[in-house]
């Protein structure tokens, strides 16, 4: 199975590409999975920390996920399926206040 991971804004800088292709055995894989293995894959420093919260150990609250063009909350949240061939973007929110 083939993901393709678009990167915008930081997460870009920090991957230093604007994408990255997951090649996995499986046939489906979850957000949380395919996630997992793109903070395996990228190894640069910070990378996993700007994704990841490091509480919950999960995606942070300040990054959003699309998988085809659909973000995951209107989906099945991070247990949203993914297939060969899907794309997943994650995109870095800045809260001010």
């Amino acid at each position: 199975m083939r993901v393709k991971v678009k990167l915008i804004g930081a997460l870009k800088m920090f991957a230093e590409k604007p994408e990255i292709h997951l090649e996995v055995g499986r046939r489906k894989l979850t957000v949380s999975e395919v996630v997992s293995k793109l903070c395996q894959k990228v190894t640069k420093r910070g990378f996993e920390r700007a994704v990841i919260d490091p509480a919950s150990r999960t995606i942070g609250p300040h990054i959003i996920v699309l998988v085809n063009g659909r973000e995951i909350s209107v989906l099945q949240g991070l247990n949203t399926k993914v297939k060969s061939k899907d794309v997943v973007t994650l995109v870095p929110v800045a809260h001010g206040g």
